[in-house]
């Protein structure tokens, strides 16, 4: 029972500590350097990407014409999955059901016709309305 207690002991002592630290480390990151020495990397990232950004507007002064190609080929890339998208879209609707599962045996209009008759009669017994005219 003491050995229980002991070991209880440790690692409340042990969390304890780890708080401690914890609590320390967020009290050095809120005090002092820390949030404008953050602030000052976050101003050398800022200068770093407009730094990036005049360096690439400066290569397509300078190179227009591959600039535009890429630019083109890009444009068709996005028209193409637009495009693509849309038919898929529309095919699915005329359908019926998503075109990524009419292909599959299981979707098939009359197999699924069947299916949900024998789902409604296993269910409700007698409540299809032509077994309700067969059996009377």
């Amino acid at each position: 029972m003491t050995n229980a207690a002991d070991e209880l002991e440790q690692d409340v002592e042990a969390s304890r500590g780890r708080l401690d630290r914890t609590l320390g480390d967020l009290q050095s990151r809120l005090q002092g350097p820390g949030i404008p020495r953050d602030l000052g990397d976050l101003k050398r990232s800022g200068q770093a990407a407009g730094e990036a950004v005049e360096r690439f507007v400066a290569d397509v002064r300078v190179n227009p014409v591959p600039a535009l190609l890429i630019a083109a080929g890009l444009g068709l890339l996005v028209y193409d999955v637009f495009r693509s998208t849309a038919r898929r879209r529309s095919t699915a609707l005329a359908a019926g059901f998503p075109a990524a599962d009419r292909g599959l045996a299981a979707n098939q209009a009359d197999r699924m016709e069947k299916r949900l008759d024998e789902a409604l009669e296993e269910s409700f017994p007698g409540s299809d309305p032509v077994s309700v005219r067969i059996t009377k």
